[in-house]
């Protein structure tokens, strides 16, 4: 659909899917994830308005790709939040960084599974996180190294 102030629900029985991607330029309308799911990759950003994505209390969401959420400097923050303030939700990724994020806002939430869960140093612990890096991902290293033996 297009932009809406609408509350969009994905309700996935529990399922594996690929990539959910929901950007949609001048809309303020959250997403809310029931279930415990699995996806490839989550999309969720917006270049002009404040936006929410929201995960049912209790459930946990598994990761195996990216985990891309960001908001806009200067224009909005993009919240990650659970269903029911004060009761947390589960992210989970096995190993891996995930680091595609900034202009997060986190509450209530466990980001958890081996990997290492950066929410990007312009992001706020609201409440009741754990798990999360509250800073950028350090950079990959660019220096190759070589091993000779003879």
């Amino acid at each position: 659909g297009g932009a809406s102030a609408t509350t969009r629900t994905f309700a996935g029985g529990g399922a594996t899917f690929g990539t959910i991607s929901y950007v949609v330029p001048g809309s303020t309308g959250t997403l809310s994830i029931s279930g415990s799911n699995t996806f490839k990759t989550i999309n969720f950003y917006d270049t002009t308005n404040a936006r929410t994505l929201r995960f049912g209390i209790g459930t946990t969401t598994t990761i195996t790709d990216d985990f891309n959420v960001h908001g806009t400097p200067s224009v909005a923050y993009v919240s990650i939040e659970s269903g029911t303030a004060g009761t947390q939700f589960t992210l989970s990724k096995a190993s891996g960084v995930v680091n595609d994020m900034d202009i997060v806002n986190v509450k209530d939430s466990v980001a958890t599974g081996g990997a290492s869960w950066y929410a990007g140093a312009n992001s706020v612990n609201v409440s009741n996180n754990t798990g999360w890096i509250f800073t950028d991902a350090p950079a990959a290293s660019t220096t190759d190294k070589f091993f000779a033996m003879f």
